[in-house]
């Protein structure tokens, strides 16, 4: 019986595609990830360079073919449709998702900072390196507590 997993952030461009394609680089067979973003129809364009930051990030810890085709979707209520665990990933992510679908009372939310929000601000691009590194490995212990509790 497959689980689906539902990682939402913001643009569907970092947190999200990270948290994706880690749970599915560990080929549980049983367990299917997939992700979406609240604005991300809207920061398309814009999060482009974020979402290449990304794969750098996905490549160099080996899981770059894990990440899905793509990036930016937008989160939906057919989207959301039978998620079996939804997963925000902090506050503000959740308070927007109330705006948009209805989340499932077992939702999760986690409190991973976006690069430009606080205690993520960056002005150079080592320095949004340095964030984007710190959280792959919050995502990374993320999905392996979930995995834990859900298993």
């Amino acid at each position: 019986m497959e689980m689906i997993i539902h990682f939402i952030c913001r643009g569907n461009s970092f947190r999200s595609i990270i948290a994706e394609a880690y749970l599915n680089s560990l080929e549980f067979g049983y367990l299917k990830a997939v992700s979406s973003g609240t604005s991300a129809a809207a920061d398309r364009a814009r999060n482009l360079a974020a979402y290449t930051a990304t794969l750098e990030i996905l490549a160099k810890n080996g899981i770059r073919e894990f990440a899905k085709a793509g990036y930016g979707d937008q989160l939906t209520r057919s989207r959301l449709a039978g998620a079996d665990v939804v997963v925000c990933m902090n506050q503000r992510v959740h308070d927007e998702c109330q705006r948009l679908v209805t989340l499932p009372g077992s939702t999760r939310t986690w409190s991973v900072a976006d690069i430009g929000e606080p205690g993520r601000i960056a002005h150079t691009e080592p320095g949004k390196t340095l964030y984007r590194e710190e959280a792959y490995h919050e995502i990374v212990t993320g999905v392996s507590q979930l995995i834990s509790e859900i298993s």
